[in-house]
């Protein structure tokens, strides 16, 4: 193994997807990185960006995210690099336009980088300094010119192949959050739209009614997909297994998304008392704790207004 210390560490997930996580970024966002390998189609497909390993740690010699993929052995892949020396090609996805997403994102320039149709203005050149939060926190914006696919969208390399997974678009969190299915392995991955164990957090130009309807649609999704996945001949088990952009990974996704629903559904409702108000970005934010600890929110206080003026989902 690697007697240099990197900003990142690898665990492998399934045959051939492994989690990436910054573990100690300076802004304390602990970012998911998520890599699959397709070796059919001699691509790897990843999954943001990360922080761009600015670590807290002043030991920490490996900060570069491609570096970190193609020369860092990994005790997961036989003690190998992920990519080594860098002879599969990329194929970018961001999950969302903020900070902790796309930090590392000029370092693989010449790749194809994927994002969501949902919202073009929103992911326009003039709007991503503001969208990405970077002028807000005095960062530099990265460089980069997403191609924008539509809702269903199948990921295929520049030569056709594929890859196994598509695009959903799933806005809420920000108007370009999009989720990844991959159907061979049965993983949903779902960005920021909600992890556990962290507080979700929605900026200013999220919308929480939008929300539960993407969460209504990824539910609906997920039920039929498990359906379907009991029914293949062949004895084919298991079930769909979500995983985000922090905290949470490997669980069942079924259970996750509708105890997300419903924890926002009770701050709506006026079930969950507010914990703390402060303002963040010009505007007043309030924060609810789950008494279980599984989900916490912060969020703008107008967001919650707005979704108490819709009907919030029941099912």
């Amino acid at each position: 193994m690697s007697s240099l210390k990197s900003a990142f560490r690898a665990t492998r997930l399934t045959a051939t997807t492994f989690l990436i996580k910054e573990y100690d970024d300076v802004y304390a966002e602990r970012p998911h990185i998520y890599a699959k390998i397709v070796p059919s189609a001699d691509t790897i497909l990843v999954v943001d960006m990360g922080c761009g390993g600015r670590s807290v740690d002043p030991d920490v010699e490996v900060t570069s995210l491609r570096e970190f993929i193609e020369t860092f052995p990994v005790q997961d892949n036989d003690g190998k690099a992920l990519n080594p020396g860098g002879t599969m090609s990329y194929i970018i996805v961001t999950t969302h336009c903020h900070y902790d997403h796309i930090l590392a994102i000029e370092q693989f320039a010449g790749s194809p980088i994927l994002a969501s149709s949902h919202s073009p203005e929103f992911l326009s050149p003039s709007a991503l300094p503001h969208n990405t939060l970077c002028s807000s926190l005095g960062l530099e914006l990265p460089q980069y010119t997403p191609t924008l696919v539509p809702h269903g969208f199948e990921i295929h390399t520049s030569e056709g192949t594929p890859t196994g997974v598509k695009v959903l678009h799933t806005p809420g969190h920000t108007p370009d959050e999009l989720a990844l299915y991959d159907e061979t392995e049965k993983m949903l991955y779902v960005g920021d739209t909600l992890y556990e164990k962290e507080r979700i957090i929605f900026p200013n130009e999220g919308s929480i009614s939008i929300w539960f309807s993407s969460m209504d649609f990824m539910i609906d999704f997920v039920e039929k997909e498990n359906r379907r996945i009991m029914g293949v001949p062949g004895g084919q088990s298991g079930e769909v297994l979500i995983n985000a952009g922090h905290a949470t990974s490997l669980r069942p996704a079924l259970e996750v998304l509708n105890g997300a629903k419903a924890f926002l559904a009770e701050v709506v409702e006026g079930k969950e008392l507010v914990k703390r108000k402060y303002v963040v970005r010009g505007e007043m934010n309030v924060e609810y704790d789950q008494e279980s600890g599984q989900f916490s929110l912060r969020c703008p206080e107008k967001l919650v207004v707005e979704a108490q003026t819709q009907k919030v989902p029941s099912k």
